[in-house]
């Protein structure tokens, strides 16, 4: 199972995230550096963890505001490689995003987050747009409950969200429950994420919110998950690269 850290970025900085509530983000204070600025962050999760591709989650843009362009640039011209949310609504904004990847071999994963697509239709439109081994659908949750703008979706639960998806061809999958980010009381999704895996044992899922320590990496590789999002253990100490290393030797074929 591959870990991916998460970094949040809030007007050019990185912020630490806590139960999605994106108004109260603060600033980070990390033991990996002491710096906010998103390339020293990375820079120091190459060097001290070896991780080096990123889920980043450009909270301005999924505000509403452009994709900063020459932020995910520096990023890459720093050693990483990434995982896009830039909030895609709309398939002009989705055009871009592939263009984007298109020219940086470094753009490993392209986010369609439930939360952010304008409706069903528009996610489908993102299915006919971006390559199926770079589309990354976001299952994304509120206390268990699906967030999403569309009037259908918000009369599914998560599963059958989840399988329609699945059988639309969708091969990389997000399972997270904003509630549960940066609240240290693990990811709450064993029940969807098993299920889903048992369904669809070809499905990459890939689960984060609320991870503490190895053992709850552990749990979710129980679970089928191929990657863990990762991001306040790292800052804080609780998971160190000792652990890692010896977690990732011994799941590196799950």
């Amino acid at each position: 199972m591959r870990i991916v850290p998460a970094i949040d970025i809030q007007q050019g900085e990185v912020v630490r995230a806590v139960a999605g509530e994106r108004l109260a983000y603060l600033p980070l204070k990390s033991k990996l550096a002491h710096s906010t600025c998103p390339e020293d962050i990375g820079r120091e999760l190459i060097k001290q963890h070896g991780l080096s591709l990123v889920y980043l989650a450009d909270l301005d843009a999924i505000s509403g505001q452009p994709p900063n362009w020459e932020l995910y640039q520096r990023l890459i011209d720093s050693g990483l490689s990434l995982w896009i949310d830039a909030g895609l609504v709309a398939a002009e904004g989705c055009h871009k995003m592939v263009q984007f990847a298109a020219e940086h071999a470094e753009v490993q994963g392209i986010i369609a987050g439930m939360e952010s697509v304008a409706d069903r239709a528009t996610f489908n439109r993102f299915q006919d747009l971006i390559d199926p081994k770079l589309m990354i659908f976001s299952l994304d949750l509120k206390d268990g409950h699906p967030l999403t703008k569309d009037p259908a979706w918000q009369k599914q639960i998560a599963l059958e969200i989840a399988i329609a998806v699945a059988q639309q061809g969708v091969e990389r999958m997000i399972v997270i429950d904003l509630a549960r980010v940066g609240m240290h009381g693990g990811s709450g999704t064993r029940r969807l994420c098993t299920q889903l895996h048992t369904k669809f044992p070809e499905l990459a899922l890939y689960a984060g919110g609320g991870v503490r320590s190895v053992d709850d990496l552990v749990s979710m590789a129980g679970w089928g998950c191929s990657a863990a999002l990762v991001s306040s253990a790292l800052h804080d100490g609780w998971i160190t690269s000792d652990e890692l290393k010896k977690f990732q030797q011994k799941n590196a074929n799950r």
